[in-house]
């Protein structure tokens, strides 16, 4: 007690032995003259200071008479409480009591008593008085603490009581006048900030051997607990050992034991866990947890199974920390025997007595004592105790599928949370006991299990626990931890466990699993779901490597899985579920399972994983980079690699060159190495070195240790590129930019640059260590400069790269001033045409004294043409012209029905006549309609069956005549058939069935429905324009065909067709076909309507005026040379086709103003037209323009150019029709020489 006392001087003025510290009856006069004293009137009936001078004195049995009924006055004074002001003073009073208490028992009472007024509410007079007094009032409560040392178990008793009530303060009916109570939670605060805690946990020594004062203490240390200050100071008290040594004291009420465990977690909770545990490693004290430990093992009461889950949770963590003895202590032995009971059911007498209860502590305890074989399994030298104990028996009796309709004890969810607890454990234990994992024949039950979680049992996991998550409705959980048991036994690449598994088929079973996740992830994608795919891959991975005969195996159906992980959605990288894992398990499975295997490799190339692969690299994800990198070059020995990535394209058309050359200099950049502004070498010396390597010092290394010149190369993507480009080539690479060309020079050279490093390491070390001799000073020396001479080279070859690139984009710039010029000058050139244009269109009287110039030239050549040639061309029908012209009609075709059976002779009607469309010369659906207005084509029936002809005739077909170029077609769009010659037939409607045994002998009806009649002209020459472009005016001057002609847009509303006759009798019809409008390619106007006929002409004839083409006011003007452009595009819109036809340009209206100009202008764009698309819009530019035999400018006003025309089509036509004759020819002569070919063969074979 008094090295108690000295290790902890009581709070000032505590003692009268301290003169010093204690005040004078002469300060007590001053005092009582201070502010306090003189408002407080009640303060004046007792005097502390007199009260104090009393105590400090000592004689007769007066004086302590004296002294025994002042202490009950100072007592009386303060029952309704204890003013801040006063409680530093009655600290003094109490410690000067003790003293004498120790000398005459008579002051134990008195003592008891001015301690009570500690657990009396503290009044204050005003709020500052709490900061104000709070020094003073810490010391004061800290001073309680350290009079546990009085050897009075009352005085003890009292001190604990008064400590509690802090933490249960109760306000008395009646305050001091003038005051009021401190705050709640005041006398607490005061405890902790005078470490009230630490000498209380100190004082446990004095009691011992006494159980009362023990559990008094406890019960005051953990009403302190509950704070985190007070833990801190229990803990520097060292309290965790010294709590941990009372708890296997005698105690039948068991108090003692719960309340320091209450302490203890208080302790584990809200002070530094690692020095509580510090504290418990010794020996002694795992000794004693354990004893309690097993005596609360046979208890039978609800609050021992609660004791003894604290007390394992608190084994659990000094379990974690390697230092604490738990083997050496037994205590790991009896957790583990304990753990694995009652799965193994053999006698053990550390269990003797122990039963299970499967109450809701019981299920918790288990899933502790699992816990503790996790923990236990990361120490090696528990390992033999866990194989003794046949943890791995007791594990493996969970890996099976879950009873029904629930285990026998346990609660169906309790089991399943179990079994989750049992898997997860064993894949720790597993990797350390895997001779017992193989003697239990694990791999067999896991794969068992395993098939189970894939099958269709109607068995719903409830997802409740930590290891049930994403187990809800389904098996995943099971499914999830078996697969990582599997994974962490394989992760040893032991070749007892690949075999033994590989021998059971797990290589085909894991690709099924993969499948069935990969089918649940499309379904929801999940944490859970990926984690499963990304551990089958791995153990996958694991399984195949280094085996060829695995690797083909795993490639039946394995690399189509992997094509499917590449082609996972790049922002899904991102989401944070684990896809990135998933990928990088893919890439690594890609390299184990099919790398090295000739087949499987070929079959990854075929099913496009080069460029999948080069996708992924595209994104630039350092963590990716690498690894594909490094798979590329592996696959770059397969000739179709090269071919693949040459032919690979990224986002905007990028190249895989491109992409390479950009993830070199990203390397470069993140590895600090220098280049300038422009990509080029700055130090030719050491071009590629890294700001690394030119950091450290020339240290002279072991001839096996690489330098770090070395070492770079495997550290650094740089390698791998260098070797693709080898594979690549470095010419003739497409889609590179200057900039490219400037890396690729240093790429092409980083070998040479790599040695020359190695060489400068090789140097600087010899130099370092020795002084080599001039011959090898002199090679050192020559080596050098050749690496730096290289390095110059590049520079050089980069340089050039540059000044090409710089000139280059001088001509750029001087091109596009000249196409800036250019379109100005166009411009222009439209302002001067749309003058003209107004010129011609204003002036009304000019208008229609031309209008009737060209009406009187027209009779005039037509009277001409009908006085004629010398020679008749008067043929009958000859020109024909087709007024009112119809090219679609819709008809209702029916099939004739079948006849009746004969069903008493078993005799068949005849079948029902057809519906056939044929072909036929001179014959026009106009016709086709005024001869059968209802249109409707029906069929004869067939006859019925009688005695007389059991076998019935067929109905009569019925053929309708169509002119040549009919498409028949029906409702839904579907061709049926074409007439394009004449006497060609196409079936329309089918007839039916006659009655007979299949149709119960009655008749079926025939095929009926309604199909639309498409006429196609069929012409030599094909006219193509826009409205009013002079179309018609030119037919009727080159054939007798009499269109309608006017002066406005539309007057040709339905197709002519024409002939011109030549005066040898050559005949070229003529098909003059209505205006185009901007848009007909998308069926804008009658679009399809028109341009269907364009499709069978021979060759088309495009009439344009020249003085350009506005469709309205509203409509933009456009040029000639537009207009030509323009119908190109619309004819290569609807049918690309119609461009390759052969065509003649004929420019029209050359009789008004302007227009040789105009001529001129449209000649020049004409001979280039491309030079010129940079002044129109981009949708006016078509992708192949028309290359046109001849161009004639004519004038159907004034008949100019008119015969020149007929002559060039003429030409044109023969020329067309005797290369026809030449290919067919052509085609005949080999035909007939395989013929013969054939012919020699066999008879030289026979």
């Amino acid at each position: 007690m008094a090295s108690l006392a000295a290790a902890h001087p009581p709070a000032p003025r505590a003692a009268s032995r301290y003169p010093a510290l204690g005040p004078s009856r002469s300060g007590g006069e001053r005092r009582t003259k201070g502010p306090d004293a003189a408002q407080d009137t009640q303060s004046r009936s007792v005097d502390l200071n007199h009260v104090i001078a009393l105590l400090q004195d000592s004689g007769s049995k007066e004086l302590e008479k004296e002294q025994l009924k002042t202490l009950k006055k100072v007592v009386k004074h303060f029952e309704n409480g204890l003013p801040l002001k006063d409680v530093a003073q009655v600290t003094e009073i109490l410690n000067l009591c003790a003293e004498k208490m120790n000398e005459q028992e008579a002051f134990t009472e008195p003592l008891c008593e001015l301690i009570k007024l500690f657990g009396l509410p503290f009044q204050k007079k005003k709020s500052s008085d709490e900061v104000n007094y709070s020094v003073e009032v810490s010391q004061s409560i800290a001073q309680l603490g350290y009079l546990m040392r009085v050897p009075s178990s009352q005085v003890k008793i009292q001190i604990c009581k008064s400590i509690v009530s802090f933490y249960n303060m109760e306000l008395l009916g009646k305050l001091l006048s003038g005051y009021q109570p401190t705050s709640p939670n005041y006398k607490i605060r005061m405890a902790e900030a005078g470490g009230l805690a630490e000498a209380l946990v100190l004082s446990l020594a004095l009691v011992e051997n006494q159980l009362t004062e023990k559990l008094w203490v406890l019960k005051v240390l953990q009403h302190l607990s509950t704070s985190g200050i007070s833990c801190g100071q229990m803990v520097k008290a060292q309290a965790a050992s010294r709590l941990c040594l009372c708890l296997n004291g005698a105690d039948p009420s068991g108090e003692l034991v719960f309340r320091s465990s209450d302490i203890l977690w208080n302790l584990l909770e809200k002070a530094s866990k690692e020095e509580v545990v510090n504290q418990l490693r010794s020996l002694e004290c795992v000794h004693a947890l354990k004893e309690v430990f097993v005596d609360l093992m046979c208890g039978f009461r609800h609050c021992d199974y609660q004791l003894r889950n604290d007390l394992l949770v608190i084994a659990t963590l000094l379990a974690e920390n390697p230092a604490v003895p738990m083997i050496e202590s037994g205590f790991a032995k009896v957790l583990i025997v304990l753990a694995t009971c009652p799965e193994v059911k053999l006698p053990n007498p550390l269990v003797k007595g122990f039963k299970l209860t499967y109450s809701y502590e019981d299920f918790e305890m288990k899933k502790l004592l699992f816990n503790v074989l996790r923990i236990f399994s990361k120490d090696p030298s528990a390992a033999q105790l866990l194989s003794e104990n046949h943890v791995m028996p007791a594990l493996l009796y969970y890996v099976k599928q879950n009873q029904k309709p629930g285990f026998p004890d346990w609660s169906a969810a309790q089991y399943e949370e179990l079994q989750l607890h049992a898997i997860a454990v064993l894949a720790s234990v597993a990797p350390v006991l895997v001779d017992k994992y193989l003697s239990c024949q694990a791999n067999t039950l896991l794969l068992m299990f395993l098939e189970w979680c894939t099958g269709q049992d109607p068995f719903f996991g409830r997802g409740n626990s930590f290891h049930g998550t994403g187990g809800r409705g389904n098996k995943l959980a099971q499914m999830r931890y078996s697969l990582r048991a599997l994974r962490s036994v394989v992760a040893l690449y032991d070749d007892a466990v690949s075999i033994n598994l590989c021998d059971q088929g797990a290589i085909s079973q894991l690709l099924d699993i993969l499948k069935y996740a990969a089918d649940k992830s499309k379904e929801k994608e999940s944490t859970v779901v990926l984690e499963i795919q990304a551990d089958i891959l791995f153990i996958l991975s694991v399984l195949c490597e280094n085996d060829v005969h695995r690797k083909d195996l795993f490639s039946c159906e394995g690399i189509g899985i992997l094509i499917s992980f590449f082609k996972m959605d790049p922002r899904k990288l991102y989401c944070g579920l684990g896809h990135n894992c998933l990928l990088l398990s893919a890439l690594d499975c890609l390299w184990s399972c099919v790398i090295g295997c000739y087949i499987a490799e070929d079959s990854f190339i075929e099913k496009q994983g080069i460029f999948l692969l080069l996708d992924l690299l595209a994104l630039k994800e350092k963590n990716l980079c690498n690894i594909i990198l490094g798979i590329l070059v592996e696959f770059s020995d397969k000739p179709k690699t090269a071919l693949h990535m040459s032919i690979w394209r990224g986002k905007r058309d990028q190249t895989a060159a491109n992409l390479l050359i950009q993830l070199w200099r990203q390397e470069e950049l993140d590895l600090g190495v220098r280049r300038d502004q422009y990509g080029r070498i700055v130090d030719t010396k050491r071009p590629i070195a890294t700001s690394f390597q030119k950091q450290q010092k020339v240290i002279p290394l072991p001839a096996s240790c690489p330098s770090f010149a070395i070492m770079e190369i495997s550290e650094s993507i740089r390698a791998k590129i260098y070797s693709l480009f080898c594979k690549l080539g470095f010419e003739n690479l497409p889609g590179l930019s200057t900039e490219d060309f400037v890396t690729l020079a240093i790429i092409q050279h980083y070998l040479d640059f790599k040695i020359g490093e190695v060489w400068s390491e090789i140097s600087a070390e010899i130099k370092e260590e020795f002084r080599p001799v001039k011959s090898d000073e002199k090679t050192l020396k020559s080596i050098s400069e050749e690496s730096e001479n290289t390095g110059k080279t590049v520079f050089a070859l980069q340089t050039e790269v540059l000044k090409r690139q710089y000139h280059q984009e001088i001509q750029e710039k001087k091109k596009t001033y000249k196409e800036i010029q250019a379109t100005y000058e166009q411009r222009e050139l439209i302002n001067k045409s749309w003058e003209n244009f107004l010129t011609q269109t204003l002036n009304y009287e000019a208008l229609k004294k031309a209008k009737m110039l060209q009406e009187t030239l027209i009779d005039t050549s037509r009277s001409k043409i009908q006085n004629g040639p010398e020679h008749s061309t008067d043929i009958p029908k000859l020109h024909t012209t087709y007024s009112n012209f119809i090219d679609n009609l819709r008809v209702y075709v029916r099939g004739g029905t079948g006849g009746m059976g004969y069903p008493n002779l078993g005799g068949e009607g005849g079948r029902g006549g057809d519906v056939w469309f044929v072909a036929r010369e001179r014959t026009t659906l106009k016709s086709i309609r005024e001869k059968y207005p209802q249109k409707r084509f029906v069929a004869g029936a067939g006859a019925n069956s009688s005695v007389k002809a059991l076998k019935g005739e067929k109905g009569k077909d019925c053929e309708v005549h169509v002119p040549l170029g009919i498409s028949v077609v029906d409702d839904d769009g579907k061709q049926i058939g074409e007439l394009n010659a004449a006497g060609e037939r196409v079936l329309a409607a089918r007839g039916g069935l006659g009655g007979s045994l299949a149709t119960n002998f009655l008749p079926c009806k025939g095929q009926r429905r309604t199909v639309h009649l498409d006429l196609k002209l069929i012409a030599d020459i094909g006219l193509v324009g826009f409205p009013n472009a002079g179309k018609s005016s030119l037919l009727s001057k080159i054939s007798h065909a009499k269109p309608e002609i006017a002066n406005y847009a539309f007057t040709t509303i339905q197709p002519e067709l024409g002939k011109i006759v030549y005066a040898d009798y050559k005949q070229i019809s003529v098909a003059d076909l209505p205006g185009l409008i901007e848009g007909a390619h998308a069926n804008k106007g009658m679009g399809h309507k028109f341009l269907k006929h364009v499709e069978r002409t021979k060759q088309l004839l495009l009439v344009v005026d020249i003085s350009g083409f506005q469709l309205s006011m509203k409509t933009q003007f456009r040029t000639a040379f537009e207009t030509i452009l323009l119908l190109t595009k619309e004819l290569e819109l609807y049918k690309e086709e119609l461009v390759t036809k052969p065509a003649l340009l004929a420019i029209n209206k050359m009789d008004l103003p302007c227009a040789k100009d105009n001529l001129d202008e449209l000649m020049t764009q004409l001979q280039n037209p491309q030079d010129f698309f940079h002044l129109l819009e981009q949708e006016m530019i078509p992708e192949n323009t028309l290359e046109f035999r001849e161009v004639i400018p004519i004038s159907t006003f004034t008949g100019e150019g008119i015969e020149e025309l007929k002559t060039c089509l003429r030409k044109s036509i023969d020329e067309q029709a005797e290369q026809v004759n030449e290919e067919y020819r052509k085609k005949k002569l080999l035909l007939l020489r395989t013929s013969k070919e054939e012919q020699m063969n066999r008879s030289w074979h026979s």
